[in-house]
């Protein structure tokens, strides 16, 4: 018995969507503490911006900006909105994650993941949203 997986190329509409729903549903989940952590919370994910110099008295308003790009960019992602827009603000999102793990020579299980995350939203950018997706024209 032969078994072809080739078969499955006509349902990769499918894939997309599992891409979209999974990584955008995880990434508002992880967003979602941070973003009602308040200022405390904030200057501590903008502590991450310092990497690209950005001054100590921005870090709240970089953090803020990150959680709310993770909570609502993933929304929009999972939704289908929008998706190239999202992917873009989460791929430079993960991309600052992934610097600063970079910079703090953790190269395990942490380093890893971030880059999945970095390349799932990367290609994403370039996949767009699928079939089934609210920003699929005629809908």
């Amino acid at each position: 018995m032969k078994l072809s997986l080739a078969s499955l190329s006509k349902f990769d509409f499918f894939g997309v969507l599992v891409l979209r729903l999974g990584a955008g549903a995880l990434v508002a989940f992880h967003g979602f503490p941070m973003l009602l952590g308040g200022a405390d919370a904030w200057t501590e994910v903008g502590s991450g911006a310092a990497i690209a110099r950005l001054p100590e008295s921005l870090f709240l308003v970089a953090g803020l900006a990150a959680c709310i790009i993770q909570v609502f960019g993933g929304l929009l992602l999972a939704l289908g909105l929008f998706t190239r827009g999202a992917a873009l603000f989460l791929t430079i999102v993960s991309a600052f994650a992934l610097a600063n793990v970079i910079q703090s020579g953790d190269f395990h299980l942490t380093f890893f993941a971030h880059l999945q995350v970095t390349l799932l939203f990367f290609g994403l950018l370039f996949i767009g949203p699928g079939r089934f997706s609210l920003d699929r024209k005629g809908i």
